[in-house]
């Protein structure tokens, strides 16, 4: 029998209920699954994951027991050559890899996936490393992926900052592709002899149409450009981003919504909408905290170019540590997360965490950790709501375990959350958060003096009773810490009788 779980604990998330503290409750558990650099996961209409990873590669894993399979290798997958490395810059190499990957929104009848990864846009002799969104085919009956045709090719490329996120979503009626463009440079804050003439560095660019990079880029499905994008003929949607790695789609409220990594400071969440300007590199983070010299200026004197419809600076809906840069050139020591993915939620599973966005990040440091943030929405999906702290970190506690978290995705209930991390463990991986129901956990336990029930339901009644079955406490209402101290040291029973009549129980161990 196949075990796909090499490593299992709980995972407990608490959450409020009419001012009272319940618990989420997660079995966390890792496929057995080899992964290889992985970048995206889907869960299909299959019931399987779908990844893509290093090579050109697309493998299909199933959650239940950890198997997997190689369902496609691009054809025409190219690494880059030596001949496109920088003698300047800290990271040589031309920008190569596997990137996003879309399921089609019928994907169960149509079995179109759509691929980024890197080809050679010219020859071997004179190479030039790009990116192309390619559709695919699941072939059911020969349980395999075919390559169809190259939808959009040339996408741009560069050292660093590449971006490389792919959505696939049904809105107004109508398919639609996003793919989201790294500005492709590298800081000159870091590196600034990196380029010469600095002037040359591909982040100048983030706001020029007239440069596919810094944008957010929408097609339709067969590779066209819908006729209401801001600029006739352009593919561009939005512009001004630095390192947008996350696409996230919002059907509740037909909305789209990017994470994007910042310089040191500033990673943000941003909604996307037609035609805005993030501002990348000129401002940074909110608008009103001038934590970049020139920032105020640039924002009360923009003007909006007449020739993009829907033009004016749009303000992230979040900004992490919008903060000055500090002058350490140690990675560590900067204020950021490194935001690598997001993904809407509104299942009725966790029914507090509907109408949020979960987004996984890169980065640990001395006082960040890798993690998932979850950011409660407003209704309408526009904003952040102000009912509770935004963000919630979830599985903070795991982050050694986890490393640097990729991507996410969930079941078709809800109820089981996957990651991927490639990089800062042991190995690349699948990790499974499964949500557990009508659990009770006691903590601490062993405990001496106060313990603190968690459930993720409203208890009625609580009672204690001791080894030999005595009933020696009993607790009436939805309360969650209790007085031990009268207890003598030895073992004890505790039973919960939840709101809805649910019987549970747990040991505990008074000191």
């Amino acid at each position: 029998m196949n075990n796909p779980v090499c490593f299992r604990l709980m995972a407990f998330l608490p959450q409020f209920f009419s001012g009272q503290m319940l618990a989420q409750v997660f079995d966390r558990s890792e496929l057995s699954a080899k992964l290889d650099i992985p970048w995206e996961i889907q869960y299909g209409s299959d019931k399987r994951l779908w990844i893509s990873q290093s090579g050109g590669r697309i493998v299909r894993v199933n959650p239940l027991n950890g198997a997997s399979k190689i369902m496609f290798t691009a054809p025409d997958y190219f690494n880059g050559s030596p001949k496109e490395s920088s003698t300047l810059c800290f990271k040589p190499k031309i920008g190569a890899g596997t990137l996003g990957m879309a399921l089609h929104p019928n994907f169960k009848d149509s079995g179109v996936i759509f691929l980024v990864y890197s080809y050679n846009h010219q020859t071997l002799d004179s190479p030039q490393t790009r990116f192309k969104i390619a559709k695919l085919r699941w072939d059911k009956q020969l349980d395999t992926v075919v390559f169809e045709k190259t939808l959009v090719n040339d996408l741009p490329n560069g050292y660093d900052h590449l971006g490389g996120r792919l959505i696939c979503v049904s809105q107004n009626k109508k398919h639609y592709l996003y793919y989201s463009a790294g500005d492709n440079g590298i800081s000159e804050t870091s590196e600034p002899l990196c380029y010469s003439p600095q002037s040359s560095n591909p982040n100048n660019f983030a706001q020029d149409i007239q440069h596919k990079n810094g944008k957010i880029h929408r097609f339709n499905l067969d590779g066209s450009i819908p006729a209401d994008n801001p600029v006739d003929g352009n593919s561009v949607f939005t512009r001004g981003h630095r390192n947008p790695q996350g696409l996230a789609w919002n059907p509740r409220s037909g909305l789209v919504y990017c994470a994007e990594h910042g310089d040191r400071t500033d990673d943000e969440i941003n909604l996307l909408k037609s035609g805005k300007n993030y501002g990348w590199k000129q401002v940074r983070g909110y608008h009103s905290d001038n934590n970049f010299s020139g920032e105020a200026q640039f924002v009360s004197s923009y003007a909006p170019d007449p020739k993009i419809k829907g033009d004016s600076l749009m303000e992230p809906l979040f900004s992490w540590c919008n903060v000055p840069q500090p002058l350490t050139n140690k990675y560590t020591d900067w204020c950021t997360v490194a935001p690598s993915d997001l993904l809407y939620y509104n299942a009725n599973a966790i029914k507090n965490w509907k109408n949020s966005l979960l987004v996984v990040t890169l980065k640990k440091s001395e006082t960040l950790k890798q993690c998932v943030y979850r950011f409660q929405l407003q209704d309408n999906g526009e904003h952040l709501s102000a009912a509770q702290p935004n963000p919630e970190l979830l599985f903070e506690q795991d982050f050694l375990l986890n490393g640097r978290l990729r991507d996410l995705t969930f079941d078709t209930e809800g109820e089981n959350l996957y990651t991927i991390n490639n990089g800062g463990t042991d190995r690349d991986k699948i990790i499974c958060y499964k949500l557990v129901k009508d659990k009770l956990l006691i903590l601490p336990n062993p405990a001496a003096t106060e313990v603190e029930i968690k459930t993720e339901k409203i208890i009625s009644q609580t009672d204690i009773f001791s080894e030999n079955g005595q009933l020696v406490s009993s607790f009436a209402g939805n309360s969650r810490l209790y007085n031990i101290t009268n207890l003598t040291p030895g073992l004890y029973f505790v039973k919960v009788t939840t709101k809805d009549a649910k019987i549970l129980s747990q040991k505990l161990l008074r000191l």
